[in-house]
């Protein structure tokens, strides 16, 4: 599989990228992400597609139609609780749910929403 490495989600604690914290066990009240996401990396998708072994699983009609786009990662944001874990995100998650955000976006001065 072509890959870009990235942790399954980060600890949220001090550090929003706390390495020390990858892989402690989980406490009451410690909040981490889940981060699923898909990229379109060139460097990474080039030499697969020319790959024998690799390419053959790669659609390439498909690749190229969403190349240059870069991505999309949907992250959900939980805090663990005495008997499991709760969602604190509210977020659109279906294609209709992103698509109705998406025709109606709030205010781009709540600082929350900046991209990074």
């Amino acid at each position: 599989a072509v890959v870009s490495t990235q942790s399954t989600g980060e600890a949220r604690h001090i550090d929003w990228y706390d390495d020390s914290l990858e892989w402690c066990p989980l406490e009451r009240n410690m909040v981490l992400t889940i981060e699923p996401g898909c990229y379109f990396n060139d460097v990474l998708l080039d030499p697969a597609l020319q790959d024998k072994d690799q390419g053959k699983f790669m659609v390439k009609s498909e690749i190229a139609r969403y190349r240059g786009l870069g991505g999309v990662r949907i992250e959900e944001v939980f805090v663990v609780t005495e008997g499991g874990c709760e969602v604190i995100s509210d977020l659109p998650r279906t294609a209709d749910e992103v698509e109705a955000f998406m025709s109606n976006p709030p205010p781009s001065d709540i600082p929350f929403l900046d991209t990074y």
